[in-house]
């Protein structure tokens, strides 16, 4: 009679079901994702005069605007720190996926 050991194949055999669970599942995320980011777009509304912007490139160079009366918006992609200055009046509506800047008599719109 052949022993067999089982001890390595068993925790192999398991890792790897796993493994491939987790990959469809991921997958399937990754094809949501798109429609969740493109959802918290449409439900944001922010509006203000800028006081200051700020990039923090720990946090991949995302930019943050704080506002004249001290509230802030933080998370947007970094070339919005180039765009805004001090002064500028910003509104983002709920439901809209644009940003209008105001300056000096100005109006320009950004797709956020």
């Amino acid at each position: 009679m052949v022993s067999r050991d089982l001890g390595f194949k068993i925790p192999g055999i398991i890792a790897f079901c796993l493994f491939v669970i987790c990959y469809f599942f991921y997958k399937e995320y990754q094809k949501k994702q798109p429609e969740i980011i493109h959802q918290n777009i449409l439900n944001k509304s922010f509006s203000g005069v800028v006081d200051s912007t700020f990039t923090v490139h720990m946090n991949h160079g995302l930019t943050t605007i704080i506002f004249k009366n001290k509230k802030s918006i933080s998370g947007l992609q970094q070339h919005y720190y180039y765009m805004i200055k001090k002064n500028d009046s910003i509104v983002k509506r709920k439901g809209e996926d644009s940003i209008n800047i105001y300056r000096n008599g100005e109006v320009k719109t950004y797709k956020y």
